[in-house]
């Protein structure tokens, strides 16, 4: 996902979608993302790379 990449959205350790205030309502919705995603499948050695993205995410890298 292009957003993901891009440090727009990412995910919490639960597997739980967070969103970039940067992203509008529209934008969300014309993207197709909603608040209810997640990740259908989070391994352990998942959340190490996880917690990197969120740190460069919540810095608005």
């Amino acid at each position: 996902m292009r957003c993901f990449d891009r440090f727009q959205t990412s995910f919490d350790d639960a597997g739980h979608l967070l969103t970039s205030g940067r992203l509008s309502q529209g934008d969300l919705r014309g993207l197709g993302i909603h608040p209810e995603m997640t990740l259908r499948w989070l391994a352990r050695e998942h959340r190490r790379y996880l917690q990197w993205h969120r740190e460069r995410f919540l810095f608005g890298a």
